[in-house]
């Protein structure tokens, strides 16, 4: 009987990692990423942003206006945070935390598809809709998996658990400076 028990906490203890990491890694570790890798490309987006127009138009963009897209760019994660912020409490309503958390990996799986075939499309608006679309993913991220994760804990280690979502953050701040290094 009590090597039943002892074993069957012990399951309940790996599902339990198991499902911490699986929402952490799809979750908090994309905001912390996202947060901290914009900084490595700057001048090869600038770059690309420049060409691109000038592929266009015939003419290059002036210096100021490249910093004004780049700066759009850029200011696009955060606002679309606030939309996923704004979402995440409807999206946690109608189809609960498990499935939110499921469905709003569209956002991100959306926005890689748009980085990595914007060179080939020769669009830089499809990285800036791409920043946005991350950005409505960090945003319901960051409010739907502390509430799942605190769901799903055995009460006597909530605290554990909903300190989870703080430690992936920074595990992807951490993964985003590695991969921009040079």
């Amino acid at each position: 009987m009590l090597h039943a028990l002892l074993r069957s906490r012990m399951i309940q203890g790996r599902i339990l990692l198991l499902t911490i990491c699986a929402a952490g890694i799809g979750g908090t570790f994309q905001f912390g990423y996202n947060l901290s890798i914009i900084n490595a490309p700057t001048l090869h987006i600038q770059e690309f942003t420049n060409e691109t127009w000038q592929a266009r138009t015939g003419e290059p963009l002036p210096d100021h206006l490249v910093l004004l897209m780049w700066s759009l760019i850029v200011s696009l994660y955060p606002l679309g945070g606030l939309f996923g912020a704004l979402l995440a409490g409807p999206l946690a309503i109608t189809l609960g935390r498990k499935k939110s958390l499921l469905v709003n990996n569209i956002f991100v799986v959306s926005a890689a598809i748009l980085f990595g075939f914007s060179r080939k499309a020769g669009s830089f608006e499809m990285i800036m809709l791409g920043r946005l679309l991350v950005g409505v993913n960090a945003g319901v991220s960051m409010n739907i998996q502390p509430m799942y994760l605190g769901e799903s804990a055995p009460k006597e280690l909530r605290g554990a658990v909903a300190m989870s979502s703080a430690i992936f953050t920074a595990l992807g701040i951490v993964m985003g400076q590695v991969v921009g290094l040079r």
